[in-house]
């Protein structure tokens, strides 16, 4: 069984999003790392987005470095957990968990699909 989450954001959304939660951080320092010489708003807005879907299906809040999203050097993110959210993971009995991200000059996509054991 799988289950999968969509969300569709404007970049300017995202950009006024992230403006006025300057005080948050909702990433790890290897993610800010990877974005460096990358469109900051495309990338790390994708990755939000991501976050923000597994943290709203596992129903727990603010645990958004306890999810981290790399690159493989061809391109194709990961995701790895730690803390709260690997544990509600196995708990929920979700054995993989597989993403994508896509963003064009105005938009913003991203897709999590989290596989059960049923």
């Amino acid at each position: 069984m799988y289950n999968e989450l969509t969300l569709i954001k404007s970049v300017e959304a995202i950009k006024g999003f992230f403006l006025e939660n300057l005080e948050v951080n909702f990433f790890t320092e290897n993610e800010l790392k990877i974005i460096e010489h990358k469109n900051f708003v495309k990338s790390l807005g994708a990755r939000y987005l991501i976050k923000k879907m597994i943290l709203e299906y596992l129903a727990i809040e603010n645990r958004y470095k306890d999810i981290e999203i790399e690159n493989r050097s061809t391109g194709k993110p990961i995701i790895k957990f730690t803390g709260t959210v690997k544990e509600k993971i196995k708990e929920s009995g979700i054995t993989n968990v597989q993403i994508s991200v896509s963003h064009s000059r105005n938009f913003i996509t991203s897709i999590v699909i989290l596989e059960q054991d049923v």
